[in-house]
C-alpha cells in the first residue's frame, strides 16, 4: 500500500516589533534634549562680553537700550541684522556693524554722522549739527567744535537743509567759514551771511550756498588782483564786492 503523507498546513510568521530598539531611540532622544536643555544654561552659551566702538555723540547706554544689549543673554538667539536694524534708526548712526565671536563676545562697530557745523544755544552751548541734518541736543567740549559756528539762526526747520548745503561745499573752503548767520538785514531766512577766516563778509542765498561757496577762491584772486582792502562779497542775482566803510571793519557790521 502507498502511504500518503500530510503536508502540513503553511504558517506566516509575525514579526514582533522589536520594543528595546524603539525604548533606546527614546532614551537617546530624552538625553540628547536634556543635555541642550542643560548647554542653554550654562555660561558658555551666555553673551559674557559686549564692546562698543565708534560712538562719539552716543553712550553707551543708549546703544544697549536701543538694540536691546545685555550681558546675559542667549548668545545663540542673538542675530545681528535685527540688532543692525534697530540701532539704524539712532539719527546719530550713518553705519554699524554686529559681529559675533564665539564663545560669548558681541563686537558692536558703530561709524556716527559727522558735525557739519555747530550751533549756538544760549542755555546749551554750541550744539552739533550733523552732515544729515540733525541736530544733537548735548552739547561738546569747546576743544572738540571744528567747523563753522552758526551764531544766529531762527528757523530751526532751515537747519537740514544747510547742512544738506554745507556738506557739498568743497572741504578747503569749508574750512574758510567761521561763522554763518541767518541775514538779519533782509526779512529772508533764506539770505545767509558768512564770515570768513580771511575777513570777507559773503551774503548768500541758501539753496545756492554749495554751487556759490565752491566759487569762492576764485572770486578772491580776483578781486585781490584789484584791492587788498576787506569787504562785502555778494552772491545773490549777481556777484560783486564792495569794501568796508571802515578798514577796520570786522564781524559786527551789519549784524
Amino acid at each position: 500500500m502507498i502511504s500518503v503523507q500530510t503536508i502540513p498546513p503553511y504558517r506566516k510568521k509575525t514579526v514582533k516589533p522589536k520594543r528595546n530598539r524603539r525604548v533606546l531611540k527614546w532614551v537617546i532622544f530624552f538625553f540628547f534634549v536634556i543635555a541642550i536643555i542643560a548647554f542653554f544654561n550654562t555660561p558658555i552659551s551666555r553673551v559674557t562680553d559686549i564692546q562698543i566702538s565708534g560712538n562719539h555723540f552716543l553712550a553707551d547706554k543708549e546703544i544697549y537700550e536701543q538694540g536691546n544689549l545685555h550681558l546675559n543673554m542667549q548668545y545663540f538667539f542673538l542675530f545681528p541684522s535685527t540688532i543692525e536694524g534697530k540701532l539704524a534708526e539712532l539719527k546719530e548712526i550713518k553705519n554699524v556693524k554686529i559681529q559675533k565671536v564665539f564663545p560669548g563676545h558681541v563686537k558692536v562697530s558703530i561709524v556716527e554722522y559727522q558735525p557739519i557745523a555747530f550751533l549756538n544755544n544760549k542755555k546749551n552751548g554750541w550744539l552739533p549739527l550733523l552732515e544729515n541734518g540733525y541736530l544733537i541736543q548735548r552739547p561738546l567740549q569747546d576743544q572738540f567744535i571744528s567747523g563753522p559756528l552758526i551764531t544766529e539762526w531762527k528757523d530751526q526747520e532751515q537747519l537740514t537743509k544747510l547742512a544738506d548745503e554745507l556738506k557739498k561745499v568743497q572741504p578747503h573752503i569749508l574750512e574758510e567759514i567761521s561763522e554763518i548767520q541767518q541775514n538779519g538785514q533782509v526779512d529772508d531766512p533764506n539770505r545767509l551771511l558768512l564770515f570768513m577766516n580771511e575777513g570777507y563778509k559773503v551774503h548768500v542765498p541758501l539753496e545756492k550756498l554749495s554751487t556759490n561757496m565752491n566759487l569762492y577762491p576764485s572770486i578772491i584772486e580776483n578781486i585781490k588782483d584789484k584791492t587788498m582792502n576787506l569787504g562785502d562779497i555778494y552772491m545773490l542775482e549777481s556777484i560783486r564786492f564792495e569794501e568796508f566803510k571802515n578798514s577796520g571793519d570786522q564781524k559786527n557790521e551789519g549784524q
